[in-house]
Order: C-alpha cells, then sequence, then structure tokens
C-alpha cells in the first residue's frame, strides 16, 4: 500500500444541540443547504431517510482524514440561526492513524484545541470546556466542546454510545467487500448489522471495492456510534453492545458513552458483561454542563 492509497478511518464527530427557540430549523436545513456545507470540505449527500421526526442523510468522503466540518459547520451556522439557539457543542474523535495527514487544525492535537475554541466563543451563550483526552496510545478519544447553562434543560435524558474497534475478524471483514452477488443489502444482512436495531430502517451503502457504511433511524460502523436510542433502557443496552462485537469480532475496542442522565454516585447505570473481553482501563469524566462521559478499552 502506497502512501497514497492510506485510508484514514478514524472518524471525526460533531454533536450540535439547538434550544426549543431554534423553531423548525430542520425545515432551513434542506439538502441544498447541507450540500453547500458539506462540499468545501470534501463530502457528498449519497442518501437520505426523511421521517416525520428524523431526517437522516448518508455523507460519504472521499476520506474520513480529509474532512475539516468542525469549523464548516459551526461557521454555517452563523448564518442559518441566531448563534444563541445552540447550547450544546461536543466534536469527538478517537486516535488518528497518519494525524500529518489531516488538514489544519487536525493535524496537531495543540491546534486543534485552539481553533475549536475560538470557533466556540463565537455561541455566546457556550462555555467552552477544557480540551479531553481520555485512554493511552492508540486507544485514545479526543474530546472538545462546549456547553450552555440550559443545555441539559434542551437535551432531556440522552445517552450517546461511540464504539471504535481494531483487529478485525478477517472473515467477519470479508463480507464488506463488493463482488457480483455481494451489495449492501447482503452485507448488511450477512454481517448481522441488520440485527443490531431489528426494527430501524436502515439506509446503507457498499463503497467501491471494499467498504460500508449505514445509517438506522430508531437509533443512527469499524466504528458505531448511536445516539436517540433508548439506552437508559439497560435491556436494550446488554443487547446492543455485544451484538455490535459479534459483527466485527475485534481484538481490541473503545466505548464511550455521553450521557446526560444522572449517575448513581460515581458509577454509571448502563453496565453490561462483555464475554471474552478484559477490561484495561476505565475513566469517568463529569463534564460542566452536568453530564459526563464515561470512557472505557478492552481487549480480547
Amino acid at each position: 500500500m502506497t502512501t497514497d492509497e492510506r485510508f484514514e478511518s478514524v472518524e471525526k464527530r460533531l454533536e450540535i444541540v439547538f434550544s426549543p427557540t431554534a423553531g423548525k430549523l430542520r425545515e432551513k436545513l434542506t439538502e441544498k443547504v447541507l450540500e453547500k456545507i458539506l462540499t468545501p470540505v470534501k463530502c457528498h449527500i449519497v442518501s437520505r431517510k426523511l421521517e416525520e421526526k428524523v431526517h437522516a442523510y448518508l455523507v460519504i468522503v472521499k476520506t474520513c482524514g480529509n474532512t475539516r466540518y468542525l469549523s464548516a459547520w459551526l461557521e454555517s451556522l452563523m448564518g442559518i440561526t441566531d448563534h444563541r439557539n445552540v447550547v450544546s457543542v461536543l466534536y469527538t474523535r478517537g486516535s488518528f492513524f497518519w494525524s500529518e495527514r489531516h488538514p489544519f487544525p487536525h493535524n496537531d492535537d495543540t491546534k486543534e484545541n485552539k481553533e475549536s475554541v475560538k470557533l466556540l466563543e463565537k455561541f455566546t451563550k457556550l462555555k467552552p470546556m477544557k480540551a479531553l483526552c481520555m485512554g493511552t496510545r492508540n486507544r485514545k478519544w479526543h474530546l472538545l466542546g462546549g456547553f450552555s447553562r440550559d443545555s441539559l434543560n434542551s437535551q432531556g435524558d440522552f445517552v450517546t454510545v461511540e464504539m471504535s474497534m481494531r483487529g478485525l475478524d478477517r472473515e467477519k471483514a470479508k463480507v464488506f467487500y463488493e463482488k457480483e452477488i455481494v451489495n449492501k443489502t447482503t452485507m448488511t444482512e450477512e454481517s448481522g448489522i441488520c440485527y443490531i436495531f431489528p426494527n430501524a430502517l436502515i439506509d446503507a451503502h457498499a463503497f467501491n471495492k471494499c467498504g460500508y457504511s449505514m445509517n438506522g433511524i430508531e437509533g443512527s460502523f469499524a466504528s458505531f456510534k448511536s445516539f436517540g436510542y433508548d439506552f437508559k433502557n439497560e435491556k436494550k443496552f446488554k443487547h446492543v453492545i455485544p451484538t455490535v462485537l459479534k459483527c466485527f469480532n475485534p481484538k481490541q475496542f473503545t466505548m464511550t458513552v455521553y450521557l446526560t442522565v444522572p449517575l448513581k454516585g460515581n458509577e454509571p447505570e448502563l453496565k453490561v458483561d462483555l464475554k471474552g473481553y478484559k477490561c484495561l482501563e476505565k475513566k469517568i469524566h463529569k463534564l460542566d454542563n452536568g453530564g459526563s462521559i464515561v470512557y472505557q478499552s478492552f481487549e480480547a
């Protein structure tokens, strides 16, 4: 594999929460507006599922390492809605494989932190949080963001789960190579992804040669992210995590859970017994908005 062929698989995730006073903001964020935001950062929409309460767009990028949408999104929002309507911004990512290949400011942790604070200061209701890095070596998890005083009231009880997996089982990974008889539908079924959220409306995309991405409207992959799903129901949490692992059989993975629901003492209510995996590290960090981040890394 040459230097130009290397694919940066670590994703950057940006979560923006608006106050109820933002009104019908979803109607303003039309596909045409979204394309205008995404094009400068080399992204484009390949599919969409539009439901009554959720609009889910499947966005494909040239490579995850070429995107700098932290600045693109925040700067574009200033022209769409009053900046005072933004009550929470949370940006997360894992450890990059090749940080030097990322565009400014993502090619350096310190620069990324400084630039994000500059952007967040434009939103007067937000108080930028101190940059947070959890984990060690290639298992690091970075968090940047800012919150207003009423961010938890705007979000309600909310749980976001992110998993980043490495050392995938080769037989499991073969499913995601496109062949004449293999397409996005067979990938979804043969991998077992369809069983993670059994009632979800799935919108999938198979990359040319190999690769796969999807949205599932009931909650929202190898990285996996889910937000808005009813993880407060512990039975659902205990089903989803082992089912994700069964699809990929990774040798290592990290799991980060963002909760707006209060902790019981210093421990989260959501726990799961992951047979065959040993927890190498666990950290719990309480955020300025009253929410918390629970980080764990595992190894088979």
